[in-house]
């Protein structure tokens, strides 16, 4: 059964160094992007898939990466492994570029 999983985090960079970051973290937990959008300079979206239980290797990656989950992805995450796990990852992006006025609310996954 597949169960549907909303994050939020935010991090200090601007929008492509942020896609790499993101990239490079669900690459070292082994979690599958399916999606990635760019919301301006502001946000990056990006929609997965896990397959096997490889929640705490994601956050460890993405922690590694400077990327900051919200206390709420942690809670989130937490709770028994039920089988494939999709959901979608919204990153606030803090940082001095021309498109940094502004924070963009959450995208639902």
């Amino acid at each position: 059964m597949s169960e549907d999983c909303a994050l939020t985090a935010t991090m200090h960079a601007a929008a492509p160094a942020a896609l790499q970051a993101v990239e490079r973290a669900f690459a070292k937990a082994h979690v599958f992007l399916t999606e990635a959008h760019q919301l301006g300079g502001l946000a990056l979206v990006v929609h997965w898939d896990m397959e096997d239980d490889h929640r705490q290797l994601l956050v460890d990656a993405l922690l590694e990466e400077s990327i900051d989950l919200d206390e709420s992805a942690f809670e989130t995450l937490q709770g028994p492994w039920e089988g494939v796990l999709t959901g979608s990852l919204h990153v606030t992006l803090e940082h001095e570029g021309r498109d940094s006025k502004v924070p963009v609310p959450a995208v639902p996954g």
